[in-house]
């Protein structure tokens, strides 16, 4: 086996020294791809060294087998699975515990590779991540080279632990005076035909000029799908309180459309104030204005004035001036609407608060992978891709230590696992000094390279 490691070595030494000898002048993206290539190939091949060497030393260890009664049931069966490197296959022997009346793969046991696993976490992560923007075609294709299933994919989103996608504060908290939240929520269509409200709220630091755009400094997003209101605000405070000097700040104030579940906020979070979202404001007004143009710039201009008896004389004379009972009830609902988020609305002049960017994130974070395509969602997949979703964008990335990993039902011996190890360990420079590149006369930038490794004694 200790010779299986050198040959290897060997053999992907001289294949980077013949690819890179080559007369030709090579393009950037072939330097890429060819050495990606190579170096992939490699890593497989110690892979399936590493995994077959530490099978066949479980399988010598027949005290330890029979101590646990455990014997041999077939040779050689085939597993491939796909990584990060490509398409791993190996041979490994399949056993039966007399004891417990079941059949296993012990090496596999002690890798934590699970029996119908298609793909290694690494990867199971990659994908998992990639579909919190992509479809699970998509995710499949750019993770696994679309060897698995778009099944697969959804799968394996399901199976992070919900209970890891948080994003820990560090730090000392931060002393601002003004925090912004905006509150609004996308409604994303289901597999049975019905439609999903999923709440979405943003707390962020104000904004920043770039360019010609506007961006929020230090944002953060939490949505309330398939939990109560109040453990959505909970989550909020929470982390407000966590974040942030709560004695230093002065003022939160909540922009949105208005309705009951956002101005709930104030109950939850102190010094806070409820702030109309100027997008939907405006849309009420172009609504209740519909067909009589004239009137907008003079109510527009009653509202943001904050002249109330003026905008009720206007939209009364508004009203009076249609026949249709459908556009009457509009235009008192309009009035309603208006009058009932007042002080939410004359908060623009009093605090001199500027506009939100509640649809903006509705659109960037949810409706761009929920709602924008026409899809039905089921309430399983919506749930856990919007939990991945929005860890990604609060700055999270998904690694295996996401997954739930089972509980290891054999243990193997460290004497079994060390003598694995050795074929890799009794590989040293000393080893090394046939390999005929390294001494070779000619000098070239690769062979200074792998000299180097071998007068620093490093085990490849």
């Amino acid at each position: 086996m200790n010779t299986i490691v050198i040959q290897n070595c060997k053999n992907f030494i001289n294949k980077i020294l013949s690819f890179m000898n080559k007369s030709k002048i090579k393009k950037l993206e072939e330097l890429e791809t060819g050495l990606e290539t190579i170096t992939n190939d490699f890593i497989l091949n110690m892979m399936k060294i590493y995994l077959e060497n530490l099978d066949k030393e479980i399988k010598a260890d027949k005290k330890w087998r029979k101590e646990n009664g455990i014997v041999v049931e077939r040779n050689n069966d085939k597993r491939e699975i796909v990584t990060k490197s490509g398409l791993l296959t190996y041979y490994r022997t399949y056993y039966c515990d007399k004891k417990k009346g079941t059949y296993i793969y012990l090496v596999d046991e002690a890798l934590g590779i699970k029996p119908y696993d298609r793909v290694s976490t690494a990867v199971a992560a990659d994908m998992v991540e990639y579909s919190s923007d992509n479809s699970y075609a998509k995710s499949s294709k750019y993770a696994a080279c679309g060897i698995v299933s778009r099944q697969t994919v959804m799968n394996k989103t399901r199976k992070v632990n919900e209970e890891k996608l948080k994003i820990e504060t560090k730090g000392p908290k931060r002393k601002v005076q003004v925090l912004h939240i905006d509150a609004d929520e996308d409604h994303v269509a289901l597999q049975d035909g019905k439609n999903a409200i999923v709440p979405l709220i943003t707390i962020y630091e104000g904004t920043k000029r770039i360019a010609k755009r506007g961006e929020c400094i230090n944002p953060h997003h939490i949505h309330g799908f398939g939990q109560d209101l109040e453990e959505t605000w909970l989550k909020v405070a929470n982390y407000i309180y966590d974040r942030y000097d709560i004695d230093y700040l002065k003022r939160i104030y909540i922009h949105g459309d208005g309705a009951l579940w956002i101005k709930t906020g104030q109950e939850w979070l102190p010094k806070s104030k409820m702030v109309l979202d100027k997008y939907h404001l405006n849309k009420a007004l172009l609504e209740a204005t519909a067909g009589q143009w004239q009137y907008r710039k003079a109510i527009y201009s009653s509202i943001y004035e904050g002249d109330l008896p003026r905008f009720c004389k206007l939209v009364d004379e508004l009203k009076h001036n249609v026949q249709s009972p459908k556009k009457r009830k509009r235009i008192n609902q309009f009035k309603n609407y208006i009058k009932n988020n007042w002080e939410a609305i004359t908060i623009y002049k009093q605090d001199g608060v500027d506009g939100s960017c509640t649809e903006g994130h509705i659109s960037h974070v949810l409706s761009s992978r929920f709602s924008s395509r026409p899809m039905g969602w089921s309430k399983k997949g919506l749930k856990a891709i919007a939990d991945i979703r929005i860890y990604c964008q609060n700055g999270g990335k998904i690694t295996p230590n996401h997954f739930t990993k089972a509980k290891q039902q054999y243990n193997i011996k460290l004497e079994t696992i060390k003598k694995a190890k050795e074929v890799f360990s009794k590989t040293t420079y000393e080893k090394l000094n046939n390999i005929p590149v390294f001494n070779m006369g000619k000098k070239t930038p690769i062979s200074t390279i792998l000299k180097g490794i071998q007068r620093s004694g490093y085990a490849i």
